[in-house]
């Protein structure tokens, strides 16, 4: 009985030591730097050069728990020239004396330079790492991606991670985006019924003017990151999409084309657009988008796509030039026709944009393309990604102004 005894304590003082020294190996928060984007450059010798902005944390010596206007309050940026991610992931661990730990990454910015080149070979090493959360966004940055992170200064969020969110999430609001993750943007990649898109960003450097599809349109939704005139302290913005041929950067989309492309996939939630005013030719008038719906129907003639897209909107005017008493039912549908005929032609320039010059069906009509052939190895051998660039287009729009927001007759 008493050797039982015995042997029982022994067991229990072996499984205490097993447990306390686990403790001692397991990663504490102590023990990790949290990071919260990581950046993607070229350097001139062709060499990766890797960026990462990392939490600080609140009452550490780094920075300031009290103060969130500064980007140095609660993030630093740390660089490195490496030849693949992994051997840069450790060399700034060395650096650091922390473990980098990728799972609280909230976005993944590449340079336009290194995005140009193609960036296959980093998307299977990024969606093999199970630290990083294939929810966390793609972003394609006009200028270097190190000055993209350095730039990141959440005014209005205590937390850099949580800044990241609401600026991808803006696309919601706006729709001069979209909100493109890691986990999107590869299945896109990897497949062969589409190709990738991602959100474009850039440097706001207060109040640019320097958009050339501003000067030319007029309108205020057809700027792109980086060029709006938004005057502000120097910052981050997101608007327009950048699209991908393959793995390589072919060309950008500005605010108005982004909500062509989430009307066409059905992910438009709320937007705003100005039309030409029916009543005033100088004037225009601002529909509040409220709902849209997109159908598509993809033919086969003789080798050639031919698509028709069939576009309804719900809309409501929320500003105009004057206070129209006369909005009768007659100018209601002259309205109507306007916003038809203007989204049509937008749409249309979008369609043929995307397909003429940059050769890239990031619609994803190739899911509607596939069931017109009866075995894979006949969708295979038709190449509709290569194909997609001689395709034709009828597009339907119909777009309904509800009249009770209106106030006639006041």
């Amino acid at each position: 009985m008493k050797a039982k005894k015995i042997v029982i304590i022994l067991i229990v003082i072996v499984l205490l030591s097993v447990t306390f020294l686990g403790i001692n190996s397991v990663n504490t928060i102590d023990n990790l730097a949290y990071v919260v984007s990581l950046g993607f450059d070229i350097t001139d010798s062709g060499k990766l050069e890797l960026s990462f902005q990392i939490a600080v944390p609140a009452g550490s010596s780094g920075g300031s728990s009290g103060s969130t206007s500064s980007q140095s309050s609660s993030s630093i940026i740390s660089s490195v020239e490496c030849n693949t991610i992994e051997t840069g992931i450790n060399l700034v661990n060395s650096y650091l004396g922390k473990k980098l730990n990728l799972s609280h990454c909230k976005a993944i910015v590449f340079s336009e330079e290194i995005a140009t080149k193609g960036i296959g070979e980093y998307l299977y090493t990024l969606i093999n790492n199970i630290e990083i959360r294939p929810t966390c966004n793609i972003i394609i940055s006009k200028c270097n991606a190190k000055y993209f992170l350095n730039n990141s200064k959440p005014l209005l969020e205590p937390l850099s991670s949580k800044y990241y969110e609401v600026a991808s999430t803006s696309a919601r609001n706006t729709g001069f985006t979209s909100d493109t993750t890691l986990q999107e943007f590869f299945s896109s990649f990897a497949d062969s019924f589409s190709e990738c898109f991602a959100i474009l960003g850039g440097i706001n450097n207060g109040g640019n003017s320097n958009s050339d599809s501003s000067a030319t349109e007029g309108n205020d939704s057809t700027y792109t990151a980086s060029d709006t005139p938004v005057d502000s302290q120097t910052n981050i913005e997101t608007m327009g999409i950048a699209v991908f041929k393959e793995d390589k950067l072919v060309g950008e989309l500005n605010g108005l084309e982004s909500i062509c492309h989430l009307i066409l996939v059905n992910e438009l939630k709320n937007a705003t657009i100005s039309i030409p005013s029916p009543f005033e030719s100088t004037n225009y008038i601002d529909l509040y988008i409220t709902k849209s719906k997109s159908k598509s129907k993809v033919y086969i003639s003789n080798g050639t796509p031919f698509i028709k897209p069939n576009i309804k909107i719900e809309a409501r005017i929320v500003s105009m030039s004057d206070d129209y008493k006369y909005l009768n039912k007659e100018n209601l549908e002259l309205i109507e026709n306007y916003a038809n005929n203007y989204i049509k032609s937008y749409i249309n320039n979008y369609l043929y944009k995307t397909s003429k010059e940059f050769k890239s069906d990031v619609t994803g009509f190739g899911r509607y393309a596939v069931s017109k052939f009866l075995t894979w190895d006949k969708w295979d051998k038709y190449n509709w990604l290569d194909n997609y660039q001689n395709a034709f287009f009828d597009v339907s729009v119909d777009v309904h102004v509800k009249s009770r927001y209106l106030i006639i007759d006041t």
